[in-house]
């Protein structure tokens, strides 16, 4: 349905003025002392980051200083170096990495980013994982072999992927401190030759080693399991399968002791980082280990999205040829978001939009939905995957990753990223202020995970998410979501050590296994008055091999000491709601949301991810007095229209608001505006339209004048149809005679984003659905001018030099692939429209005061 046609049937519409990179004047991180309709003063880490690799580390101090000044006008915050392989005929710029020169890059970088208040981090190595020429053999990745009935350690081969040249090598072994710290002596050696601007955090990527062993493993499995792995090699190596219990039970200790060596090598980088006054970002997926203790030791955790989601919302393309066929996973997202809540981290990053469409074929109405669903599950750290080192004299496309959206100044979508990375600065200021406030502790049972016959370790990925979503944890969790219920996972050594304390609840999903000292932390908080619900029943057994009986008979002796009984599903709602977990029933509505506590009351980020709109009183689920409601769209604020604990709302597909609502405090102020559809039907604002290009290439194609809109792609016209850039839409038109309070222009289909000018002023930028703006207050009776300034993709331009045979992939390693991993071939994609397609029209609004009306 299009957004025209959702108005019909008595939507609002959002409010639109021209896009300020300035978004209030209160104090970031705190409650807002300057307004309670203020937005949070941004500091540069509101604004979102990318990721950003130096091919071949052939940079320069001129282009590192144009890159970043482009990202910075762009909106950008900062950037995280990753040195990786380089490009074909430029090795003689190759610099040596870890060299004096190359730090004098990096020293470069740091000031210029200081200049212009940005801020860096950088991964401790080149490609990923962690490794190189200098990790010896008896450091290394390594795998278990099973040798004459013996347990043995054997190199695993691994090596680091897309390393820079002169960088390549064995990756390091994961479950060693002690290969860590020899990896890290070359970077404290490196350090050691000249003073050196540090970034603000060192970088983890996922987890990507193939091993499951180092050379103590057997040493450090007895210390801590308290019985001789080496005595059931056969049962661990899958040559004794006769007792299946017993090989769940040996394996799954196996498993806990992987998982506790790389957490021991996550604190050693952390304790590292630290050492030298900066922190860690680390992205803990993928690891054979408790993702919520990984993801707590960093001092900024990092999810990541990987491919496109698959959104209601009318008018986000997916075409089957553009996609990959998995999708990003939003649970597996609430991970790291989950261990910064418990832990009291304030950041929670993403490496954002991986792979999500293919190469220049990515809009920003395809990537703003993307992190709106990352904000509703936590994140409030965006960094885009993302952009790429370029000299100014590279010949475009200019230098590439062969797995990015190119959100880069090479991409025709860069001429109005500012507009989107102001709205994620504006959220993200909001999202990093305050304290969360999810009332569920939602136990995380990875024993039951471990406990399996089936191989050996195992790898918590964002790709395949089956251990999490078709999990019983995985599924009372999204009825949590489903139901309006804030939460976060919480894992056994979180519970243990006292984390749970701020939530109203704690819930533990249907399991069979639970370790003693859990069961005796939720004992005792239930003792205490603390909340403990168990689903369906309380388990009766404990993970593990060693003395099972006797800590069997202990966990049974404190489940007789619980003060209550487990709760079947149809009766949890019941049971959230007596032990105070605020439900939030807009979800009924289709509304999504996440809440912070900014020490007044709340601040909620709702949005609309559904296929229908949203008019109407919406309840919140935490008792105020006053609500005031900012749009991170317009940055308009205002107080909001309630009622009895409701909330008046308009939000249309794709569209979000923050409700900032106080307990004890009356707002005084601009009551946020609310609009109804005057009566009137949209007025088609039609006639002849004239087109000019005004910026893009190959080649400026002719402007013409036009009697209906199309695409300026149609296969007509050569130029047009490589053509990658801005078309000029003008026309005049006559105020119809319609009696209204103010007027939406929608602009129909959009290929892709779009200025909107009108009588000379330039009112907004539109680069996500819907397409409109209010425009009322710049118009005037009669006749009017209308311009509208569409930027399409890059798409066209790059079949066009395929279509011709021109050499651009020009790249060591992987080159350029899809987002398939198969070979790059533009030639044969279909044109992409492009262009202002429409239909135009103007909507007349009536001003709406639903407290009046009630």
């Amino acid at each position: 349905m299009r957004t025209a046609e959702l108005n019909r049937v008595g939507i609002c519409f959002r409010f639109c003025c021209l896009f300020a990179l300035s978004v209030g004047h209160a104090v970031f991180g705190g409650v807002c002392t300057a307004g309670e309709l203020d937005w949070p003063e941004p500091v540069r880490f509101s604004r979102p980051g990318c990721i950003w690799w130096w091919m071949g580390n052939a940079v320069d101090q001129e282009n590192l200083t144009a890159n970043l000044e482009a990202m910075d006008e762009a909106g950008m915050g900062g950037v995280t170096i990753v040195p990786i392989y380089g490009v074909k005929g430029r090795e003689a710029d190759t610099i040596e990495y870890l060299s004096l020169e190359w730090l004098e890059m990096l020293n470069h970088t740091m000031r210029e980013a200081e200049r212009l208040d940005m801020w860096v981090d950088m991964t401790p190595g080149t490609g990923w994982p962690f490794g190189g020429p200098g990790v010896t053999e008896a450091d290394c990745d390594a795998a278990v072999r099973l040798v004459d009935g013996e347990l043995v350690s054997r190199p695993s081969g691994f090596r680091v992927k897309r390393a820079a040249p002169g960088a390549a090598g064995l990756a390091v072994n994961p479950y060693s401190t002690q290969s860590l710290s020899a990896y890290l002596g070359r970077y404290d050696q490196a350090l050691s030759q000249t003073e050196v601007l540090l970034p603000r955090a060192l970088y983890h990527d996922s987890f990507e080693f193939t091993g499951n062993w180092c050379s103590d493993f057997l040493e450090q499995f007895k210390k801590r399991r308290g019985y001789d792995l080496s005595e059931h090699a056969l049962v661990l190596m899958g040559q004794d399968t006769s007792d299946p219990d017993k090989v769940a039970r040996i394996k799954s200790d196996y498993r806990q002791t992987l998982s506790e060596l790389h957490l021991e090598y996550l604190q050693l980088l952390q304790d590292w980082a630290e050492s030298k006054g900066r922190t860690t970002r680390i992205q803990a997926h993928g690891a054979p280990a408790n993702l919520l203790d990984a993801y707590g030791i960093a001092g900024i955790p990092e999810t990541e999205t990987f491919g496109a989601s698959k959104f209601r919302i009318p008018g986000i393309r997916r075409e089957a040829d553009n996609v990959r066929p998995d999708t990003p996973q939003p649970m597996v997202n609430r991970f790291a978001s989950s261990a910064a809540h418990v832990m009291g981290k304030p950041l929670v990053a993403s490496e954002s939009c991986t792979w999500l469409r293919n190469h220049f074929r990515t809009s920003l109405s395809q990537i703003k939905p993307e992190i709106d669903e990352l904000f509703l599950n936590g994140i409030n750290h965006v960094l885009f995957h993302g952009t790429i080192y370029s000299p100014r004299d590279a010949a475009w496309p200019g230098w590439l990753f062969y797995a990015s959206i190119q959100y880069s100044p090479q991409n025709s979508i860069w001429r109005d990223t500012p507009a989107l990375n102001a709205y994620i600065t504006r959220c993200q200021s909001m999202l990093q202020s305050g304290t969360p406030d999810n009332d569920v502790a939602l136990y995380w049972p990875i024993h039951d995970i471990w406990h399996t016959r089936r191989g050996m370790q195992q790898k918590l990925t964002v790709h395949g998410a089956g251990w999490l979503n078709n999990s019983e944890c995985g599924k009372l969790a999204e009825w949590l979501r489903t139901n309006g219920y804030g939460f976060d996972f919480v894992s056994d050594r979180q519970l243990t050590s006292g984390k749970v304390e701020p939530y109203q609840v704690v819930l533990v999903p249907k399991m069979k296994r639970m370790p003693v000292e859990t069961m005796q932390a939720l004992v005792e908080l239930a003792k205490e008055g603390k909340s403990v619900i168990f689903l369906d029943k309380i388990p009766a057994d404990v993970p593990g091999y060693y003395q099972v009986g006797e800590r069997r008979e202990q966990l049974q002796n404190l489940v007789s000491e619980f003060p209550g009984e487990a709760v079947k599903q149809e009766g949890l709602r019941e049971a959230l709601d007596a032990a105070g977990a605020a439900r939030e029933s807009m979800v009924d509505l289709g509304l999504d949301f996440i809440r912070r506590d900014h020490g007044e009351g709340i601040n909620y980020f709702v949005a609309n991810m559904s296929s229908k709109p949203v008019n109407g009183w919406v309840a919140l689920g935490k008792p105020f007095k006053s609500a005031a409601i900012l749009d991170p769209q317009s940055a308009q604020t205002g107080v909001a229209s309630t009622k009895q604990g409701q909330v008046y709302l308009q939000l249309l597909p794709g569209e979000s608001k923050f409700v900032r609502t106080f307990t004890t405090k009356d707002l005084a102020g601009s009551k946020f505006p609310i609009f109804h559809p005057a009566g009137a039907e949209p007025q088609p604002i039609t006639g002849e339209w004239q087109l000019t290009f005004t910026q893009g290439g190959p080649d400026l194609p002719d402007g013409n004048r036009l009697s209906e809109l199309t695409s300026w792609a149609d296969g007509q016209d050569a130029k047009r149809d490589a053509f990658a850039g801005t078309g000029r839409y003008e026309i005049e038109f006559d105020l119809p005679d319609v009696d209204a309070d103010d007027w939406v222009l929608d602009l129909g289909e959009v290929c892709e984003s779009a200025r909107v000018i009108v009588n000379g002023t330039e009112v907004a930028t539109l680069y996500s659905i819907p397409f409109q703006t209010r425009i009322g207050e710049h118009l005037h009776p009669g006749r009017n001018t209308l311009a509208v300034e569409v930027t399409n993709l890059s798409a066209n331009r790059l079949r066009d030099m395929d279509r011709r045979g021109l050499e651009w992939r020009i790249f060591h390693d992987a080159n350029v692939v899809t987002q398939n991993y198969k070979r790059f071939d533009a030639s044969d994609w279909p044109l992409t429209p492009s262009g202002l397609l429409g239909p135009v029209e103007l909507i007349p609004l009536r001003a709406f005061d639903p407290t009046a009306a009630d």
